[in-house]
C-alpha cells in the first residue's frame, strides 16, 4: 500500500477530495497539526538514525575545544 499526502488551500477541495476518497472505496485521513508535527519528529529521527554513531569521547572532547 501506497500513501498520497495532499495539500488542500480550501473547504471546498477538501470536500472534493475526501468525496472522491469515499466513492473509491478509499481510505483517506485528515491530519491534525500534531499529527503533522509528529511526522515530522518521526523524520528526524530516521534520518538522525542513519547517520554514523559517534562515542561519548568524541563528543566530550568536541566539547571541550
Amino acid at each position: 500500500m501506497e500513501t498520497i499526502i495532499i495539500n488542500i488551500k480550501t473547504q471546498k477541495d477538501k470536500l472534493l477530495f475526501t468525496s472522491l476518497a469515499n466513492r473509491l472505496k478509499l481510505k483517506s485521513k485528515i491530519l491534525s497539526e500534531e499529527d503533522k508535527e509528529d511526522f515530522g519528529l518521526l523524520k528526524a529521527m530516521l534520518e538522525a538514525k542513519e547517520e554514523d554513531y559517534v562515542d561519548r569521547e568524541t563528543i566530550m572532547k568536541s566539547l571541550r575545544k
